[in-house]
C-alpha cells in the first residue's frame, strides 16, 4: 500500500467517531460557486469535504474522489446523513496512468488545496462538459515560504493563465488570503 494512502487513512481513522467542526470551503470557492453550471460537481482530493459538504447544501449532485477510502466513508456518511445524494470513488489522483473516465461527464470540477499533477488535467478536461467550470483554490509559492508545505503542491505565479486552451479564464485571484492561496476559475469553451 501506497504511503501517501497509508498515511490519509490513519489521518481519517483518527477524526472518525470525534465530534469534528465542519470543514470550512476556501473563500474563492465561496465567492464564485454561483457561477458554477447547475447540476453535478467534482470534488478532486475531495479531503475532509468541504467542498462536497458546501456544493451539496447549494443542490449540486456531489461526486467525491480521494485516495483515501476511510475518508470517503466519513464524507459519505456526512452527506448522506443531511439528506445529500453522493458518489464517492477512490482513486490515487497520483499515479501515472489515472484513467477518470469511469466518473463519466461533470458539470463542475472544484478542487480545492490540492494541485494536479500535469498529467491529470487533460483528463479532468475531457471529463468536464462543455459550458462547465473549474475551479481550482489552492496553495502558491508564499504559502510554501510561510510554512515549508511542500512545493510539488504548490502554484508558481499566474501558473496556470495560459495553459488550457479549451478553457476560458473567468477569474484568478493571486493570493487571496492570508494563507497564501490563489485561484481560478475556468470555464469549458462550448464548440
Amino acid at each position: 500500500m501506497k504511503a501517501s494512502k497509508i498515511k490519509w487513512d490513519e489521518r481519517y481513522r483518527a477524526k472518525s467517531g470525534k465530534p469534528q467542526p465542519l470543514p470550512e470551503p476556501p473563500a474563492f470557492l465561496k465567492h464564485h460557486w454561483s457561477k458554477f453550471k447547475t447540476g453535478s460537481v467534482l470534488d478532486l482530493a475531495s479531503g475532509d469535504g468541504a467542498v462536497s459538504l458546501f456544493m451539496a447544501e447549494r443542490g449540486f449532485k456531489i461526486t467525491a474522489v480521494d485516495i483515501s477510502d476511510v475518508g470517503l466513508y466519513c464524507l459519505q456518511e456526512l452527506l448522506e446523513s443531511k439528506g445529500y445524494v453522493s458518489d464517492v470513488i477512490e482513486i490515487d489522483l497520483e499515479e501515472e496512468s489515472v484513467d477518470l473516465s469511469r466518473i463519466g461527464s461533470i458539470d463542475n470540477i472544484a478542487i480545492s488545496r490540492y494541485k494536479p499533477v500535469s498529467e491529470l488535467w487533460p483528463e479532468l478536461i475531457s471529463i468536464l462538459k462543455p459550458g462547465g467550470y473549474l475551479l481550482i483554490a489552492t496553495f502558491n509559492l508564499d504559502h510554501h515560504k510561510k510554512t515549508k508545505f511542500p512545493v510539488r503542491f504548490c502554484l508558481e505565479s499566474e501558473e496556470l493563465i495560459d495553459m488550457f486552451p479549451e478553457l476560458e479564464l473567468v477569474v484568478h485571484d493571486v493570493n487571496g488570503s492570508a494563507f497564501g492561496m490563489d485561484g481560478y476559475l475556468f470555464r469549458k469553451q462550448s464548440y
